[in-house]
């Protein structure tokens, strides 16, 4: 399993779900980090093939820089299991087999709120991931189509803060001094959610915008607990951790990739009314 990058909190939990899942079956696991850089992902993965791995899998870095990755499993004949992001032409594989939560429901959860908090209209921010990543496209699409329903909330801008907390923050400072009415900063992961929240404490403006994330973060719903973010998408790691570990061991006892589905499960949508039931978890 080639994570993306240990430094998401997400991904790193997730990591280590699946880590103890698949050992929990006696299915030996190898485990890198690639850091975010799709290169040395790939190169990963490459490793795994010539170290006789029976599966691939990973976070897959990029929508189409993954491609290279997903050509040399099929090259060798090996299944290529993709967690929560895909790689272009995976479906063309039948070795191609994807396990995580759709995206689109994540972004439509937020416009659905945003509808509900702002009926008389609002003025947003949207601060997203990498443009040529589906989870991009998908939350995006979903929340655009969820805010059909309210033409007077308006998306400001856009700007890409690579799902980073650093990157969150330094933008949401800028953001403060470009536009004169902020109602919501809306993200597409936690961890740049995370970040607003501390740019807006530092300016005492959190009263006044709320911030939405998805990922649904320990440190997320702490936040929410705190009353700092607003709500998040919560995608269950271990859940999704446990279906992969499940699809290794199919492949394990013979079943043809072809034969497995996708699997998706669902986000659950969180905020102050409910987050002590998650935190408790």
């Amino acid at each position: 399993f080639a994570n993306n990058s240990d430094t998401y909190n997400y991904c790193a939990k997730f990591r280590s779900y699946l880590k103890d899942a698949t050992e929990a079956k006696g299915i030996s696991i190898t485990v890198t980090d690639a850091g975010g850089d799709t290169n040395v992902q790939n190169g990963q993965i490459d490793d795994f093939i010539v170290q006789n791995a029976n599966v691939v899998s990973a976070i897959s870095n990029d929508l189409d820089g993954s491609i290279p990755a997903l050509e040399a499993a099929k090259d060798a004949g090996l299944p290529y299991v993709s967690f929560l992001t895909s790689v272009s032409g995976g479906d063309d594989y039948d070795g191609y087999i994807y396990v995580g939560s759709p995206n689109e429901d994540a972004g439509k959860a937020q416009g659905e709120y945003l509808c509900d908090a702002f009926p008389d209209g609002a003025s947003i921010l949207y601060f997203t991931g990498a443009p040529n990543d589906q989870q991009y496209v998908d939350r995006k699409k979903g929340l655009e189509e969820a805010l059909k329903k309210n033409p007077n909330i308006k998306i400001l801008d856009e700007y890409n803060v690579e799902n980073s907390k650093d990157l969150g923050m330094s933008t949401a400072e800028d953001s403060l001094l470009s536009y004169d009415k902020i109602d919501a900063i809306v993200c597409q992961n936690d961890d740049g959610a995370l970040g607003v929240v501390e740019a807006l404490k530092s300016a005492g403006k959190l009263d006044s915008i709320q911030v939405l994330g998805i990922d649904g973060s320990d440190d997320a719903l702490q936040s929410i607990q705190d009353g700092e973010m607003t709500m998040t998408a919560l995608q269950d790691a271990k859940a999704q951790a446990e279906a992969g570990a499940d699809i290794f061991e199919k492949l394990k006892k013979g079943t043809d990739p072809a034969d497995i589905e996708d699997v998706n499960i669902p986000f659950k949508i969180v905020t102050k009314d409910n987050v002590a039931d998650y935190l408790s978890k």
